[in-house]
């Protein structure tokens, strides 16, 4: 933003307007006292602007010369990272690295510009937000709502005495939540906008000190933009899309059954007393059935215990058969006798068929 025409009067004439200004002289010059001003020989270094593109009420500011000493500045101290005058550089800066102002100057105009315009795209990002919430988020969150009033006003067809209360309960909700979701939203969007004003003031004074030709002047305006901007707050992210909370039709019918069951309920308790006895009967047969299936387990268990021990008994009677024979035929060789002994021996399978035939079984 340039300043407006200067009315200002020359400070060597005071009659003319002045239509340039010397940020050395600090004074506004007319056009003629302005060559007058540039053939002195010692002010021929002088930084000369356009009065009519400068803020005078920065450039006449004390900002452009040392506090301490009152004098012009002259260097860049690079240690301190401050501007100082000859005075500062013999005294308080003394054994200091300095540098030319303009190379500090140049570098500082370099960040601005680069400043500039990551600020010029945060602003875009924001306008292009703000337009996105208004259309998108609002458009859904009336559409969205809208489709759930719908599925709320043909459940509530069926019962339409009791339901019509419940039908304006439920879009009441529906609604109350459409207004609260609004709110968010416009309050996102007046946070957005004081957010983009911040950032579109910063922006502004950015440009315009861009403008400033007096480097001095720039670079004490410079530092005042620069904490500005590292005082920004971040840009706001863009909300989720609103939630409308869809029709629990489950929660509607529980509500409609207990409402039923309310007004049905003298009906159902004349029944109340011959169903309480059907439910003990069925209740304390389950519980003798259940006695019953406990002493039936316990009698097969026994059962199953039997029968493991007479497997066992019967495996130590087929171990102990081929031991006996072992014996038996050991005892026939150690005392002979003929074969006819053998045949008429009391001990003979003749005399004793049955006993054989159980020991070989």
């Amino acid at each position: 933003m340039m300043a407006q025409t200067s009315s200002q009067k020359c400070y060597i004439c005071t009659e003319k307007n002045s239509v340039f200004y010397c940020y050395e002289c600090q004074h506004a010059l007319c056009a003629i006292c302005r060559e007058r001003h540039d053939k002195v020989p010692a002010l021929s270094g002088h930084t000369i602007a356009d009065i009519n593109v400068i803020d005078l009420s920065n450039v006449q500011s004390d900002k452009t010369r040392c506090i301490t000493h009152e004098k012009e500045y002259q260097f860049y101290c690079v240690k301190c990272c401050d501007l100082i005058c000859g005075k500062c550089a013999t005294s308080s800066h003394k054994g200091h690295s300095f540098s030319d102002i303009s190379e500090i100057v140049s570098e500082k105009r370099k960040s601005a510009q680069s400043a500039l315009q990551t600020l010029q795209s945060n602003i875009d990002v924001m306008s292009s937000m703000k337009d996105t919430v208004k259309s998108t988020h609002l458009e859904k969150l009336h559409f969205d709502s809208q489709a759930v009033i719908i599925d709320i006003t043909s459940t509530f067809k069926e019962l339409h005495t009791f339901t019509k209360s419940k039908k304006d309960i439920k879009k009441t909700e529906v609604e109350d939540n459409e207004h609260i979701e609004q709110q968010s939203i416009e309050e996102f969007l007046k946070y957005n906008d004081l957010i983009h004003d911040r950032y579109a003031k910063v922006f502004t004074s950015l440009q315009n000190i861009l403008c400033e030709k007096h480097d001095i002047t720039f670079y004490k305006h410079y530092r005042t933009i620069d904490k500005d901007i590292s005082l920004l707050d971040d840009i706001p992210q863009e909300p989720k899309l609103p939630y409308v909370p869809p029709l629990d039709k489950t929660m509607l019918y529980t509500e409609i059954e207990e409402y039923v069951q309310s007004k049905t309920e003298t009906s159902l308790c004349k029944n109340c007393i011959t169903q309480e006895k059907k439910l003990n009967e069925i209740l304390e047969e389950n519980k003798q059935l259940k006695r019953d299936l406990d002493l039936k387990e316990g009698e097969l268990d026994d059962k199953s215990n039997e029968i493991g021990r007479l497997q066992d008994s019967i495996k130590d009677i087929e171990t102990s058969i081929p031991t006996k024979r072992k014996k038996k035929k050991k005892g026939s060789s150690d005392n002979p006798r003929t074969a006819e002994q053998s045949r008429l021996s009391p001990e003979s399978s003749l005399y004793y068929p049955s006993k054989l035939r159980f020991k070989m079984n």
